[in-house]
């Protein structure tokens, strides 16, 4: 109602204005007009009074006013006359400049009312902004109280979740308790069936062991028992020979040479018949010593002795458990995978999915609790081994994470990954602590020590990295991209794309011998060559689907494995040496043992 008011009077002062300003310019230019004529009147009436002043004061004029006192009265009148005429004009003059400042101010007032029409239509518009925002006030106001009922529904149904949670809570905290219980009694089960399968290989040994040293004390019975029958019969033979004697000599002082020939002949068959049971005896020495070294143990697994099939493709990574009954697979299906090993299969006992892409790396820690992977998806991860359950999950690579391991004497790990960075993560196993960034992409990485880190890299360098300094210390050439590094006491193997195997000196840093072969060839990045326990030997898969086996000592190649379909990546030897494990692209793995 107010702005409506306003706009009428505004309306009714436009129309005034227009009624009454119409002629506005004609009137002011005729009034200029009028005051220049009353202005010149003035000047001419003065003009004529000055003249006629003049005349006064002429002779002639002074003898028509013959009386001195009309004389001066006369004069005063006209001083009087000139003062007011004078003030006259000054009066005009006042006049023109007040109507000269009159017509500035209409000026004003024009553009004022012209600057007033401008604010009324900024008026008009501001008036609808306001009616718009009015509107959008309202709506607001609506969509407020269905927010704020939406929200008093929200915090029941809160208060209904939460009290459904503590519920839950309380339950899972039970469950937790059973749980660990369970877990508790089943690593005892495991650990006892691990002991228990372990007695019965080693059971089976000695059974074995028992039936040779059964047959040897077989043998040496019938020997003995022989011998006993030689002495008994040399005996006899001694006995027979002394009363030949005393015949021969009793029929030499006789003189009967007949029984003599006799009673001699008869002994040389006996001494021939002692000679041949003697030559057969010590015949039969020699064949239980060549037996017992048919039975010596080779000194590298080299039998074939199970094939499965692992994964439902590649299968990229293996690693034994402490316990050589236990073995632990990874693949690009992101499955890990435990497998128990008997003597004949390998039965699957447990499996985790919960990687989102391929996993290319595994590692267990030094208290075999915990294993650690590394995934194509830019990330690590940790999964607990009694339970295969999903730990922590290490993010902050760029790129695919190569290689994951655990830091010897230490309770962090060390990744690499293609983003060309190696990084070490704290105790927590949640924290990136330390990023050294390298100039090639990082296909392996090991630790020497707790302080010293080791990596594998695309432009054919091995880098090492302090990690108390935090900064490169060193760096090796080789002739090849770097696909794998192992390394044990002072010996550092490294492996190279398309070549070969190289051993290095961690106390000179120089390289000590290089194992190559005609057949053998690497082709994928995450290929991976390993020592065995006793650092005598160390292994490595080749892409014609063999494994290749050199003697550390003198870098000949001892043996070259065959029995795989496709490209073999990757190889793992148990603690104890007696099993070699590999695996290929063709979803396959061979258990390889020591041939009796």
């Amino acid at each position: 109602m107010e702005n409506s008011y306003k706009t009428s009077v505004l309306k009714l002062l436009k129309a005034r204005n227009v009624t009454e300003r119409s002629f506005e310019e004609t009137i002011k230019y005729a009034n200029k007009l009028l005051e220049k004529l009353d202005y010149l009147q003035k000047a001419n009436a003065h003009k004529n009074f000055q003249t006629f002043v003049s005349d006064q004061d002429s002779p002639g004029v002074a003898d028509h006013f013959g009386d001195p006192g009309q004389r001066a009265n006369c004069e005063n009148l006209q001083k009087s006359l000139a003062e007011s005429h004078a003030k006259i004009s000054k009066l005009a003059e006042q006049v023109i400049n007040l109507k000269d400042t009159l017509d500035t101010k209409n000026l004003l007032v024009t553009k004022q009312s012209s600057e007033l029409d401008k604010f009324q239509v900024e008026l008009r518009s501001s008036q609808e902004l306001v009616r718009n925002l009015k509107s959008e006030l309202t709506c607001l106001k609506n969509a407020l109280q269905s927010k704020s009922d939406d929200y008093t529904v929200l915090n029941i149904s809160h208060s209904c979740i939460e009290n459904k949670k503590n519920e839950l809570e309380i339950e899972n905290r039970k469950l937790r308790s059973q749980l660990s219980k369970y877990e508790g009694e089943r690593e005892v089960f495991l650990r006892t069936e691990s002991e228990k399968n372990f007695l019965q290989t080693e059971n089976k040994k000695l059974k074995a062991q028992i039936e040779e040293f059964q047959e040897l004390k077989e043998r040496c019975l019938n020997v003995e028992s022989q011998l006993n029958d030689l002495e008994i019969e040399n005996k006899k033979l001694k006995s027979q020979i002394t009363m030949l004697k005393e015949t021969r000599e009793h029929s030499l002082r006789s003189g009967s040479v007949e029984s003599i020939g006799s009673a001699d002949g008869g002994n040389s068959k006996k001494v021939a018949r002692t000679a041949k049971v003697e030559g057969s005896l010590s015949s039969s020495r020699p064949s239980s010593s060549k037996t017992t070294h048919v039975h010596s143990k080779s000194p590298f697994p080299d039998k074939r002795t199970i094939s499965f099939v692992a994964h439902d493709s590649e299968v990229n990574a293996l690693m034994w458990y402490p316990d050589p009954t236990y073995l632990i697979t990874a693949g690009a299906d992101r499955r890990l995978k435990l497998w128990e090993i008997s003597e004949s299969d390998a039965k699957l006992l447990n499996s985790a999915r919960d990687c989102n892409s391929s996993i290319l790396s595994i590692d267990i820690d030094n208290k075999a609790s915990t294993v650690l992977c590394a995934s194509s998806d830019f990330s690590s991860r940790l999964w607990d081994i009694s339970g295969f359950k999903l730990g922590h999950t290490l993010t902050g690579h760029s790129g695919k994470v190569m290689s994951a391991k655990f830091v010897k004497e230490s309770d962090n790990i060390i990744t690499g990954s293609l983003d060309k960075t190696v990084k070490l993560w704290g105790k927590n196993k949640t924290l990136c602590t330390l990023t050294f960034s390298s100039e090639s992409p990082v296909n392996d990485v090991v630790s020497r020590d707790s302080s010293t880190i080791i990596s594998g890299h695309a432009d054919r360098k091995i880098r090492f990295w302090d990690i108390r300094a935090k900064k490169p210390t060193k760096t090796i050439d080789t002739s090849g991209a770097v696909t794998s590094l192992d390394v044990s006491k002072h010996l550092l193997l490294a492996s190279e794309q398309g070549g070969g195997l190289k051993l290095f000196d961690l106390r000179t840093f120089k390289e000590l011998m290089s194992m190559i072969e005609a057949n053998f060839k690497i082709v994928c990045s995450w290929t991976r060559a390993k020592f065995s326990p006793d650092i005598k030997y160390c292994c490595c898969g080749s892409d014609n689907g063999s494994v290749f086996i050199w003697n550390c000592g003198t870098g000949a190649l001892e043996r070259e494995l065959k029995g795989h379909d496709s490209t073999v990546i990757s190889c793992s030897w148990s603690i104890c040496g007696s099993y070699l494990a590999t695996c290929e692209t063709n979803r396959k793995c061979i258990i390889w043992s020591k041939l009796k």
